[in-house]
């Protein structure tokens, strides 16, 4: 029984993946500065989901300082496990997602959390997140430290 619960988890991580929308659709305009001269998040925002249930928040990372970072974990308490994810194209035209250990931020760069991407994965939600809700997110980076964001909830 406890495989198929993991098949069925990794089966809708999957088609949710497969029916986010193009990478090049534009988050919105809403930015959170950090710090001046250090990490700034930007465009932030999660997709609605279920209480146990899964869900996914993008934004942009800037890196302003003066040494190379690297996106170590992310933590919730709006779902049971929060993960670090990207999407790929598979041998077979399939879209597969799998869990990456960090994110590397070089200096003076961005990096694009997004659909069809990189993403922030909200799995086993303890609650409803409904368009218009919003929720705390905490990024852990290896330099700069923690990040605690508020992620808007929207369509």
């Amino acid at each position: 029984m406890k495989n198929i619960s993991l098949f069925a988890t990794l089966l809708f991580a999957l088609l949710f993946a497969a029916t986010a929308c193009s990478s090049d659709e534009r988050p919105d305009s809403s930015q959170q500065m950090v710090d001046g001269d250090g990490i700034e998040i930007e465009g932030a925002w999660a997709r609605p989901g279920s209480e146990g249930r899964m869900s996914a928040a993008y934004f942009l990372i800037t890196n302003f300082t003066d040494e190379d970072d690297r996106l170590l974990s992310a933590e919730s308490d709006v779902a049971q496990n929060v993960e670090i994810h990207e999407s790929y194209e598979q041998e077979n035209d399939m879209v597969g997602m799998r869990e990456l250990e960090s994110v590397d931020i070089p200096v003076q760069s961005t990096i694009r959390l997004e659909q069809g991407g990189m993403h922030i994965m909200l799995i086993q939600l303890t609650r409803s997140i409904s368009d218009g809700d919003s929720f705390e997110l905490t990024l852990n980076f290896e330099n700069y430290g923690e990040v605690v964001l508020d992620i808007p909830v929207r369509l």
